[in-house]
């Protein structure tokens, strides 16, 4: 791949141009803005949008691969390039990352990617619910990603606390409540699980009990009610 011609920009862009061409083209084709066989389309570009951008952003990479993007068409990839391809958890990595420096649209590219080359692994997915939590989107998308996790790690506990808590944004108590058991059966004592009881209670001491309802007065005490103050007056 060839990043310079990826971006569309020449060889001797500046590293404005770079990021500005960037993200000039990341919003142009955001899967977000797309539907059907077309959406497929933009994540392979936004994907190659992405890795292009990371490849020509760090100076010591863009110095590596200088000499062969002035090339009209690229040599084949070496052997000693061949195993320094990146693997599903380099990309899992950097869109961890991404995600901690507020990039979110490289975050979630990159993390598409990783689970493009390998989706059995459920970590991909809950990251790409953070994603996508950060980012404000679909919650029904983050939603999506994390009953993808659990199906894959049925052990994930903060998984599902944070589908107990989509599920109650939703108003699906039955669901929400399924995945407070799971995850209390897995880990009792976990603090966001803690935290998720505290906020589900206001006012109620962790671990307290709620207090007793009190029971209406009937006509006969409200009667006697006001008899005993009447008496108590004389």
């Amino acid at each position: 791949m060839n990043p310079f011609e990826v971006l569309e920009i020449s060889p001797d862009a500046s590293p404005e141009e770079v990021k500005a061409a960037y993200h000039r083209l990341a919003k142009r084709w955001h899967p977000d803005r797309f539907m059907g066989a077309e959406k497929e389309t933009a994540e392979a570009r936004f994907r190659e949008l992405a890795e292009a951008f990371s490849m020509l952003k760090d100076p010591i990479k863009r110095a590596s691969i200088q000499p062969a993007a002035q090339k009209p068409t690229p040599a084949a990839p070496s052997e000693q390039e061949a195993a320094h391809e990146r693997t599903p958890e380099d990309w899992a990595a950097m869109a961890k990352e991404a995600l901690a420096a507020g990039k979110l649209d490289q975050a979630r590219a990159l993390i598409h990617y990783a689970i493009r080359m390998d989706a059995s692994k459920a970590a991909y997915h809950a990251l790409l619910a953070a994603v996508i939590e950060q980012d404000g989107g679909d919650i029904r998308q983050a939603v999506k990603a994390l009953e993808t996790a659990v199906r894959l790690n049925p052990k994930d506990v903060e998984s599902h606390i944070k589908l107990a808590t989509h599920f109650e944004q939703l108003g699906m108590a039955a669901r929400s409540q399924r995945h407070l058991q799971e995850a209390a059966a897995l880990a009792p004592n976990h603090p966001k699980l803690r935290a998720h009881r505290a906020a589900s209670r206001p006012g109620r001491p962790e671990g307290g009990k709620a207090p007793a309802p009190v029971p209406p007065q009937g006509l006969m005490d409200q009667l006697k009610e006001l008899w005993n103050r009447f008496t108590r007056k004389g």
